[in-house]
């Protein structure tokens, strides 16, 4: 109970910090979620400079959050303003909303259905993010394990690839539900359906849940010698690996 508390603790010393940094352009989003602005009517709303304004302006164009819709010309002559408004699907781009949805959505599942009925549910899950991302379909193990540990960077996860007795490894130092996982561990076996769909093979999970997270999946591949220990470290480079499993 107490690590729950003190992950609590650290999520909300964390998010304020992050709101107090982010206030001025938290502020400039929300503004135009309401109203399409120029940079002189956010400068007037919101009673900060032109220069912080085009600051923010510039992030938010670049996240894809806002975009310049329209222009309009003022009373007298000059250029035209851009007009900015949120774009499209941002609606919830500053939410803190999903950690705490989760994981009360899956306590509800979980007494609803039962520990078996959860499991499988959380492997389908993995499995269908799979299939979404284009995976699942017959292809080349090592091919299709290189995509599935690319995907898997892009949501935030950090991936690294070993050899071992009976098949790859997929180490990963970055969990990208690691709060959740801490929480509540079976969530690991979404993640290690996710590289079985891709690959084609069976997975297993190897995790280890200490003071740090340290994801684990075991690409089961009969056959497969033991290799080095990390290829980062003893100079084996992904391609090598991969050429093991054809």
């Amino acid at each position: 109970m107490s690590s729950k508390k003190s992950i609590t603790t650290a999520g909300i010393v964390l998010s304020f910090v992050v709101t107090n940094k982010m206030e001025t352009r938290d502020q400039i989003l929300q503004a135009v979620r309401r109203d399409p602005l120029t940079v002189a009517d956010i400068c007037s709303r919101l009673k900060i400079t032109r220069t912080a304004v085009n600051a923010h302006l510039k992030q938010l164009l670049a996240s894809g959050l806002i975009q310049g819709v329209e222009t309009r010309r003022s009373a007298g002559a000059g250029k035209p303003a851009v007009v900015y408004r949120a774009a499209e699907g941002s609606e919830d781009a500053c939410s803190r909303a999903y950690r705490p949805f989760l994981l009360s959505l899956l306590s509800v599942l979980r007494e609803r259905f039962g520990e078996q009925a959860m499991g499988e549910l959380l492997e389908e899950t993995g499995r269908r993010l799979a299939r979404s991302a284009g995976f699942g379909k017959p292809g080349d193990v090592a091919a299709d394990l290189r995509a599935a540990m690319t995907s898997a960077d892009s949501l935030g996860a950090s991936t690294e690839l070993s050899s071992k007795e009976g098949g790859l490894l997929v180490r990963n130092y970055s969990c990208p539900l690691g709060a959740a996982v801490r929480v509540d561990e079976s969530i690991c076996r979404a993640l290690t359906a996710f590289f079985s769909e891709a690959t084609g093979k069976p997975a297993q999970t190897r995790c280890l849940r200490e003071e740090r997270l340290l994801c684990q999946y075991l690409i089961e591949l009969p056959g497969m010698r033991e290799g080095s220990a990390d290829h980062k470290k003893k100079g084996r480079g992904r391609t090598e690996i991969y050429n093991e499993a054809r």
